[in-house]
């Protein structure tokens, strides 16, 4: 084992926080030439009450157990949550990590809100047995919403900064790909991060949705009538998301095409760099 201190992160996936960033954070980690840290670092939407960041060099000796692999990265889904301020967490990086490369793994909102819900009822945080469209109805989607059901979904608006802050060194993948293509959506991603090509996990088609066994659970927890109304709440966000990908999300909308497991394939699109 290396001695020395593991070097700043050549990647950082963003989230979104029950989308299958796990997944993606583990099988990275396999490849020979990449490391990924096994927990959650929240490093660059932390700080101290005045909002200062810890040493650079206790983010790096975070890492812990680097062996002097070509690639170091992270996962936080939390850098992508509109309560935790992303323009505030991509200036920070954009100064502390320029060259890093980001990730972003996008869930249909309504399924990682209910997941969202099934995770955060296993830990008592909201009464066993609720249901999705009744603790909305009960909230405030921004002031009322400390658990970030509506807001984790708020994807176009908490990607924005960081697609003005690294261009195209952002990557957006679609998690409805992972269950139909998985090995596709792991090498695009290598590929972005930089290392080599014809490696792949023997692990690589193990793929937990969003911590929950089964991927098409959380689509029955609710009716069609009820997709739709949870549907307003990203209705807007969605359509600039549309634009942001320049790619049709109708398998997302449930008032245009009923919901289905997997999306058609379709490539992982880059963002473009801003006014190129």
């Amino acid at each position: 084992m290396t001695d020395r201190l593991p070097p700043k992160p050549d990647f950082v996936i963003l989230g979104a926080q029950k989308s299958a960033t796990r997944w993606l954070r583990v099988n990275l980690g396999r490849h020979p030439e990449i490391f990924t840290v096994a927990r959650e670092l929240h490093y660059w939407n932390g700080g101290d009450a005045a909002g200062v960041l810890r040493p650079m060099t206790w983010y790096r000796r975070q890492f812990t157990g680097w062996e002097g692999e070509a690639f170091v990265g992270e996962a936080t889904p939390g850098y992508m949550i509109w309560r935790h301020t992303p323009a505030r967490t991509a200036l920070r990086m954009r100064i502390g990590i320029p060259r890093a490369r980001l990730l972003a793994l996008l869930r249909n909102p309504i399924d990682r809100a209910q997941s969202a819900l099934n995770h955060h009822a296993r830990r008592n945080r909201i009464p066993p047995g609720a249901r999705l469209v009744d603790v909305l109805r009960e909230r405030r989607p921004v002031t009322e919403d400390r658990l970030c059901l509506v807001t984790g979904g708020w994807y176009e608006r908490s990607l924005h900064p960081f697609r003005q802050g690294f261009g195209d060194q952002l990557l957006v993948l679609l998690h409805d790909e992972i269950a139909s293509e998985p090995v596709r959506v792991y090498e695009t991603a290598v590929a972005h991060i930089g290392a080599g090509s014809g490696f792949v996990p023997d692990t690589i088609g193990r793929v937990v949705f969003g911590g929950n066994p089964s991927g098409g659970a959380t689509r029955d927890a609710l009716t069609l009538e009820e997709r739709i109304e949870v549907w307003q709440y990203f209705r807007e966000d969605v359509a600039r998301l549309e634009e942001f990908l320049d790619r049709d999300l109708a398998i997302w909308d449930p008032t245009r095409s009923p919901p289905v497991r997997t999306s058609a394939a379709l490539p992982p699109v880059p963002v473009p760099v801003p006014g190129a």
